[in-house]
């Protein structure tokens, strides 16, 4: 670790132990389509043990130096949008899970076992997310962690073990990336394949494994409202581990709260910067960074 590395660890145990949360566990995990993205604060007690590690604590970095690794004009952040959903890419060393034979896109292997359940650390995972989009971003680039949770003792590997959100605010506007932990069973490729059409949808996502055998699907971007549309990055490591990666058109400052639905967050239709805050190149950029961390 270098002492970069180490001064935003040294940021991020701070301003844990400095500003600590209410006493509210909650799991951004409930993304409901057709117009608005939809975040619900649950009471997570017993059940799956979960504990707030993180929660609104607001971590920020911004990005001073335009010698930074990958950065990028703030014109070219956002990708282009594919009006017919086909996953359109620039990106070398991909290939597309369509197969000519295949007709029924809800037909997907069915992969049986239970996933491994065991717990994540969401201080691990929210300093990975925020060093990797420092590496990446342009000069300039606001960047803060504003929600992070994790289950102490998760009873189930297919259920949130952790998860990290982050706010992107560039020259484009305010946008965010939400970073979640879950297990699977099979293999890297047969989990995937289970996978191809989790979104919704009927188009193939876009695959690349990696040398370790980390096995890595991106999909299409979506616009159920095109005021925020979202890109989804899968990630299914050797260690049995899934990291789903989702480039979100929105920033924390959109959520609203829902009459009536106490706990409930919401993105009105029409809110955000009408754009992704990350290119594909960035997106698989911080899905690479967090394969690394098994």
């Amino acid at each position: 670790m270098d002492t970069e590395d180490e001064e935003l660890l040294a940021l991020l145990r701070a301003e844990v132990s400095e500003q600590l949360p209410p006493p509210v566990h909650t799991a951004l995990d409930d993304v409901v389509r057709r117009g608005r993205r939809r975040l619900r604060a649950r009471r997570l007690g017993a059940t799956l043990g979960v504990v707030a590690v993180v929660a609104g604590v607001g971590i920020t970095a911004s990005v001073l130096r335009s010698s930074l690794s990958g950065g990028m004009p703030a014109n070219q952040l956002a990708a282009a949008s594919t009006s017919s959903g086909s996953p359109t890419t620039t990106l070398s060393g991909w290939v597309s899970t369509a197969h000519s034979n295949s007709k029924d896109c809800s037909n997907v292997l069915s992969v049986p076992g239970e996933p491994k359940a065991d717990p994540v650390s969401a201080d691990k995972l929210s300093d990975t997310l925020l060093r990797a989009l420092m590496k990446i971003a342009s000069p300039g680039t606001r960047l803060k962690i504003t929600r992070s949770t994790a289950a102490e003792k998760p009873s189930s590997g297919d259920g949130l073990l952790a998860s990290t959100w982050a706010d992107v605010i560039d020259a484009g506007g305010g946008g965010s990336v939400y970073v979640e932990a879950r297990g699977y069973t099979g293999t890297a490729t047969q989990a995937a394949d289970s996978e191809q059409f989790v979104n919704g949808g009927c188009t193939a996502p876009l695959r690349r494994t990696l040398s370790d055998g980390t096995v890595m699907q991106l999909y299409a971007e979506t616009k159920y409202d095109p005021g925020h549309p979202s890109q989804a990055l899968r990630v299914y490591t050797p260690a049995h581990r899934l990291y789903v990666i989702t480039a979100e058109g929105f920033s924390s400052a959109d959520w609203t709260k829902v009459p009536g639905e106490p706990g409930t967050l919401a993105v009105p239709d029409g809110a955000g910067r009408h754009s992704l805050p990350l290119s594909e190149t960035q997106l698989t950029a911080i899905g690479e960074a967090i394969a690394g961390t098994g």
